[in-house]
């Protein structure tokens, strides 16, 4: 997986885009999990962690699994990214991943 679709897998799944509601409380909590797998830890020591996998279970494996085949750094701008993310108001979220779908070919493109 590159970053953009971890990225976008992550915003995606923590998202009701027909409201444009976002948990970004859930997104943070992404952002911790990746943050420990990338340090070394384990999806078993992250689960443990009620604190940090309480209601992100389902996507732990993917967060494990591109931190694992990934440079530290590029984990730490897919950190960054979804911290810019949450940060940002609601219309913009939406254009965000509107774009990262684009790039991803996810989205037709007007031509």
């Amino acid at each position: 997986m590159n970053p953009f679709e971890v990225f976008l897998e992550v915003v995606l799944r923590f998202s009701d885009l027909k409201w444009s509601q976002f948990r970004d409380d859930l997104i943070v909590k992404c952002m911790k999990a990746l943050r420990r797998f990338r340090d070394g830890k384990s999806v078993e020591e992250v689960l443990k962690d009620g604190r940090i996998s309480s209601e992100i279970e389902g996507v732990l494996e993917t967060l494990h699994s591109f931190a694992r085949n990934s440079d530290p750094e590029e984990v730490s701008r897919v950190i960054d990214a979804l911290s810019m993310f949450t940060k940002a108001p609601a219309p913009c979220k939406m254009k965000i991943i509107a774009i990262v779908e684009t790039i991803l070919g996810r989205r037709d493109v007007k031509g």
